[in-house]
This record gives C-alpha cells, structure tokens and sequence, in this order.
C-alpha cells in the first residue's frame, strides 16, 4: 500500500478503534512508539541502501503506523494513570463547574478541579441544597474515590461514559461555599432563557434545543421522544448545525438580491452561513456531538472552496480522521456511532438508490414533489439501513417511529428552531418563548400518538433483523439493475408508462458488485453470530448480575427464568429498571417466578418494577409484604418444586412473617441431578446451623450478606466445600464487604471466590458433562472496563 493521505487516515482510524478493545496491557506508550519508530527508520534506510525499495516503504508505512497507535494510546494511557492515582478520601476541592447533568429531583455535574497535583475532571453527585450552573466556582469537602460501575452483559459500561468524557474520578459532596463565577455570554445567556421559561411547561426541551443542556429535560417528556425513534431532535447535533447552516445561507441569498451585482461573491453565503452554524453550536457549549457536526461542516466547506474533489465515501473517511485526531476516545463514545452510522448509511443510500433514479412518466420530479418524496425517501433509506444498528445498540425500536420522524423533522426544522433561536438572540421578544413553548406542546403532542409502539428485541432477533435488512436492500438493489446496465426500459408493467427509470443514472459494474458482496457478507455474519451464540448455550445457567450493594440473580434455562431477589430501589428508580429488566430484554428471556429472599431494599427494591413488567410472573416470599402481585406462594422450610428438570428445595425459614428480615431469607437449594447450588439471601449463621448438617457437597454458593462476617459460618463451608463462592457487592461499599474473616474462611476450604464488584456480572455455566464460570470484566477486558485503584482498596 503506498503511502499516501488516505493510507494515514485508515492508520489513524483502526489506531483509534483498536481502543474498543484492547487490554490496558497491550496499550503503547511514548517510549514504547519512540523506540520502535528509531528502530524502523534505521531498517528503513538500510534496505534504502541496498535497493531494496519495497521493503524500505513497507518499514515506513509500519513507522506511519506505530506512530497513529502511539498518538491514541497515549489519550488513553494518561486517562487510567490519571484515574489509578485517586485515592478514597476526602478532600477541600475548588470546582469549575463544566457540565450540568441532572437538576431536578438530584443533582450530577462534571466539574474540573485539582488531584494529584494535576487539573482533572470529576464525575460529582451533588447533595448539597443549592443548585450549582455552569461557570460557578465552588469549594467545598468532597469523598473522592476511584472510577468504579456495575458491568453486565450487553448493559451501559458506565466507566466507558467516564473516561469518554476525560472524567477520573467520583465525588460526593454535601456541603459547598460558593466562591466565584466567570460567566460567558453563552452562560449569562442561559441564565436569562432559564428565568423567562421558568413557568413554561416545555421549559427543559426549549432549554435543550436552544442550549444544548439536557439537565432540565423533563423525564416524561424524554420517554415520548425515546419511545418515538424521534430522540435525537432533543440533542444538538448534525440535523440542528445543518440547519443553522442554511438559515444563515437562504439569509444571505435574500439579502444579495438587493446589492449591485459587484458585491456578490459566490462563496460569501456558504462562509456566513458556517458562521451561523458555528454561532449554534457555541450556543450549545461545543459539546461533543456538536463539535463532530461543526467539524465536519467546515471540513467539507474548506474542501470545496479549495475546489478539491473527494468521492463520498473518502470524504467520509477524511472527516473522520480529522475527527479522531481532534479526540481520540471518541469511540468511546455511543453518539459517535450513532452519527457516523446515520450518515454512512445515507452515503450508501444515495450512491446505490438515489431519488433521481427514478422518473415519472420519463421525466424528473417536479420541486415540490421531489421535495416531499425526498423526505419520504431518506426516512426510508435510514429505517431499511439505520434500524438495525438502532436494534444493536438499544434492544428496541418504535414501530411507528418511521411515521413519527416524517411529522417532526421538517416541524422541528421550519419552526420550532427558527423561533427558539429568534428568543434566545431577541431575549424572548414578541413573546417568542411563549410561541415556542405552543410550537414544542403540539409538536409533542403530535409525537406522542406514535408512543405505545414501542418494540422490545433481544440481541438474537436483531442479528436477525440485520440480516434480513440487508437482504432486502440486495433484492432492491438486484431488481432495479438486474441488467449489465441500468434498465433500458420501463419495467414491464402496467404502471410503467407513469413509473419509470432513469436510463442515464447506471452505476459501474464493480460498486454494483460491492454493494451486492457487502449487503451478503452483513447478512451472513450476523446470521452466524446468532448461531454461534445459540449452540454455546448452556443446559441452563446462574446469573449473578451486577446490581452494586444488593443481590438478584436469575436461573435461566431455555429463554425462561426465575428471579432470586431484585437489588435495590430508591426515589424515581430501581436496580431493577437499570440493570435487570434491560439484561431479560437483551437476551429475549420471559420471567416465570420471582423469589424475595426478605424485605431489606437492597434485596425486594425492584420487585414492583418486575411484578409490573412481569405480571403473570409468580411471588414467592417469607413474608405477609404486599408488592403488588397476582399470584403469591409463601417460602417456608420443606417446600419443593420441579421447574424444567430442576429441583428446588427450602431449606430455611420455619414460619412465614410479617415482615421478612435477614433472619427469614428464604434459603432454597437447587439440584439438577449432576450439580448442586445454594442460594443464602442474607441468612445468618444461626440459621445456616439448621440446614447446613444435612446438606453435603455442593457447587456453587451464593455467599450470605453480601459477605459479612455474621453469614457464611464454618459450620456451612465445612459441610458444603463449596467449589466457587460468589459475592454480590457494590465496590467502595461504606460496610467494606466482603469481610477478610469469610474470605479467609473461603479460601482456606478451596473455595474459589467471585465478587461482583471486581468482575461485573458473573455467570455459572451447566452442561451436562461439565461447568464453567465467566466474569464479565476478565484480564483481557478492554482498558476502559478493568476496576480502577483496586491497589488502593
């Protein structure tokens, strides 16, 4: 390959993906770069010396390549030396507040400030009374501790979102003084629209469309967007800079036709009209999905203006690289694929299915129909090519959310951001909130006809899905040039005197090859994806899933499940809304029964949000509790029942109560003729005397509270010799589980033991000739994903 500009921009792509998964371990540093160039460049020049010239431009081309690795790596290798270095304790911090997160029933910010002797940015959860905007500086006494997030299977990897924001380290403050403010006109501007829209119901998602600050956004508001496919009109990016950018254009325009023909100059609209959409997005706090839009919009624009011509796709290629070589972790990020797979996909749609290829009675559409058909044909192009990345990422579609985006974008467009802008620049004159507050309601409203459609898809069905997407663009793309050329007629039907090709438009033999060759190989890959996940399945298995300070874990076989306990809940959610429901999605999994070890929240918190969800599902608990149920069976010690050739067992209370604490958990045994499981809840060791004598060998324990040391006593493990111990545990918990004393006491029976809090989710694997443990976070994680300061614990 020669070395050339596209031959860097691939280097520096595949340079920066590599940091989706590489291990922190495989990561290049400066001085591992440095000496690799030195050592490439003198074997350069030796075979330059000797002729032998293609091997001389194989060693630079792997110098061009070491060095992209180097640039990226070393982003990421700053990041985690960074966050290895915090330390749990706290500190008097000054904060440059940053960025707002959430400023309703609590509050998150991101805020810059000093650790380690070096400016850092921190993740905060913001307890004290007054309420924090951006530009304040505050100081205050902050519990600083290390990155840490709960990780399972397919779920959010929240230390992914951290370090994709520069962010190194978690802080809880409560109390604050507030010391300064370095407002912008930007801020001071916010500042005013936040007080005039103060008694407006749309108040967040003006706040949001003008500014780019999601932190008002109101919850309900948001579901109508999510649960629409029309979400990404409440984000500041692409759609929202393009448009600026016209604006500013058509403006212009209008304006050029009342000057001598002197002062017109061809490019001065498209350079205003990058102005407006720079002003737009300095609105928006140049946040990161605005910086790709205007990145790439002035990227473009120089290009043109130079008069330099790419093809779509290497233009593609270009604004990427340039984007990456502006951030290399954006990756990272979940927008970023999102932004580039929209316009890929549009790339692909317009080269292979443009709406000028096709004609009405041989004769190109007129403006206004081509204008409505073009609106038509893009939201097409982006449900039959976008969706399935959409079902990948987000397990869910809308099903009309196709209809729903035909309604609101040119709404969005020729409206309501018109008007939001003319407030924010006019400060609300001619009541232009008030307008754009109607404009939003209906908007909305109109919107939200569309809600009750929403689709939920496991991970199997959308690898299907995706096949099936691409084979029906190959059937498209197979019908209309199913000649060596494009059709030389009409197509033979009754219609074609009226619906007829373009004759002119015939694409080369070769990209009608690649188009074919690619939309086959999408479909057979994820095709063999779903299969290849589908024969590793086990007989039937024990997820233990992350859910921080608390415990839920599923027995699953054959896509039905029965759920031990439901983690925690707490005002406006649930463990069991984050981490449970959207993992039994995931896998396309239906719950048959859920089984409440005792009442303490971390353990019965997210029942109700389960029972909602799964309302045929059956309750079995020690106590009298209520949580909503139809069907209830009561745990008391002797019961038994087969579920799909597995047996289990009570072993623990003795009496139904009131109200069930640690003493009560529902202690049950489960056996499938070849292994044996013990789940504990909270049981103390009084209660494990009871059962523990009679119970023999087993496999797999579910340590008792989380590994306190009154559970898990040496009368159990001496009995049990359990081979893995599995602890379900937050990390930097204030009780410091799991204790030393049961952790020694497990060891010292050849237990091995698993902690959630290190390694995420933790599955125990059944087959019927052996079992196997897997951990979600392993020594070959990505860097991102690995526990940060585990020295430091």
């Amino acid at each position: 390959m020669p070395l050339n500009l596209f031959t860097l921009a691939i280097s520096l792509i595949c340079a920066s993906l590599s940091l989706i998964f590489l291990p922190d371990f495989m990561l290049i540093g400066w001085k591992q770069t440095l000496l690799c160039n030195l050592i490439f460049t003198l074997t350069a020049f030796f075979f330059y010396w000797f002729k032998k010239i293609w091997l001389f431009h194989c060693f630079i081309m792997l110098n061009v390549v070491v060095l992209a690795f180097g640039y990226t790596h070393s982003f990421a290798l700053n990041l985690l030396q960074q966050a290895d270095e915090i330390l749990p304790e706290k500190q008097n911090l000054v904060l440059q507040i940053e960025g707002l997160l959430h400023q309703q029933e609590y509050q998150t910010v991101i805020a810059r400030t000093i650790l380690n002797k070096k400016e850092q940015r921190i993740f905060l959860n913001w307890k004290a009374e007054v309420k924090p905007f951006l530009g304040e500086k505050w100081q205050g006494e902050v519990s600083v501790r290390p990155l840490s997030a709960r990780l399972n299977s397919g779920g959010f990897d929240r230390q992914q979102w951290y370090f994709s924001q520069g962010v190194t380290a978690i802080g809880n403050l409560k109390s604050v003084v507030k010391i300064g403010d370095d407002f912008s006109w930007r801020e001071k501007k916010l500042w005013r629209a936040l007080k005039q829209t103060e008694t407006l119901s749309a108040r967040g998602l003006l706040i949001a469309l003008a500014f780019g600050e999601r932190a008002w956004l109101d919850q309900t508001i948001w579901q109508i967007y999510q649960q629409t496919n029309t979400g990404h009109l409440t984000a500041i990016s692409g759609l929202h800079i393009g448009l600026a950018m016209g604006m500013g254009f058509l403006l212009v325009r209008l304006a050029q036709f009342f000057l001598p023909t002197k002062y017109i100059q061809p490019a001065f609209p498209l350079w205003l009209g990058a102005f407006f959409a720079l002003f737009y997005t300095y609105l928006a706090g140049f946040n990161i999905p605005t910086f790709r839009a205007i990145s790439a919009l002035l990227f473009v624009l120089t290009i043109q203006l130079q008069r330099r011509y790419y093809s779509a796709f290497r233009l593609f290629i270009l604004i990427i690289t340039f984007l990456l070589l502006c951030d290399p972790l954006m990756p990272l990020s979940t927008s970023f694929w999102l932004s580039i797979g929209a316009v890929f996909c549009l790339i692909i749609w317009y080269r292979y299915l443009p709406l000028s290829l096709f004609q009405w009675r041989f004769k190109p559409f007129s403006l206004k129909v081509r204008w409505i058909l073009g609106l038509f044909h893009l939201q097409f192009g982006l449900l039959l090519l976008f969706t399935p990345l959409q079902l990948i990422l987000f397990n869910g579609i809308s099903l009309g959310g196709f209809f729903a985006n035909l309604v609101a974008v040119p709404l969005y467009s020729f409206f309501l951001i018109p008007v939001i802008l003319f407030a924010v620049l006019s400060d609300g004159a001619l009541y232009s909130w008030q307008l754009a507050n109607s404009l939003a309601e209906g908007i909305t409203q109109l919107i939200s006809s569309f809600q009750g459609n929403w689709f939920s898809v496991s991970l199997n069905l959308s690898l299907v899905l995706t096949a099936l997407s691409c084979l029906f663009f190959l059937l498209i793309i197979l019908a209309i040039y199913r000649e060596k050329s494009l059709l030389q007629k009409a197509w033979k039907i009754k219609s074609a005197k009226y619906f007829t090709l373009d004759t002119n438009r015939a694409l080369p033999t070769i990209c009608k090859k690649q188009a074919i060759w690619g939309a086959i190989g999408i479909a057979v890959l994820s095709l063999l994806t779903a299969v290849i996940r589908q024969y590793h399945k086990p007989v039937w298995q024990l997820d233990t899933l992350d859910v921080g300070q608390g415990l839920a874990t599923l027995i699953v076989k054959n896509s039905r499940a029965i759920l031990y306990d439901t983690g925690s809940a707490w005002q406006g959610g649930s463990m069991a809304e984050l981490e449970i429901l959207p993992y039994l999605r995931r896998e396309g999994i239906s719950l048959d029964k859920l089984i409440l070890s005792h009442d303490d929240n971390d353990h019965s918190g997210g029942a109700k949000a389960i029972l909602r969800n799964y309302p045929n599902a059956e309750l079995i608990t020690s106590s009298e509790k209520n949580y909503g149920e139809i069907h209830r069976d009561f745990c008391i010690a002797g019961k038994e029942w087969e579920w799909q050739g597995i047996h289990f067992r009570v072993l623990s209370p003795q009496k139904v109560v009131v109200r069930a604490d640690n003493p009560n958990s529902c202690v049950i045994l489960l056996e499938d003729g070849n292994y044996r499981v013990l789940l504990t809840g909270d049981a103390e060791t009084k209660n494990e005397q009871i059962f523990a004598r009679t119970l023999g060998k087993i496999n797999v324990l579910q340590v008792g509270h989380h590994g306190s040391k009154t559970s898990t006593g040496e009368i159990l493990l001496s009995h049990t010799k359990p081979d893995v111990a599995i602890i379900s545990s937050g990390r930097w918990n204030p009780w410091k589980f799991p204790h030393p004393t049961v952790i020694e006491r497990l060891k010292r029976h050849q237990s091995a033991v698993e902690n959630t809090a290190v390694s995420g989710q933790i599955r125990v694997s059944f087959y019927p000739d052996k079992w196997k443990v897997s951990r979600q976070r392993t020594a070959f994680s990505p860097w991102y994903a690995r526990p940060i300061g585990l020295s430091t614990e």
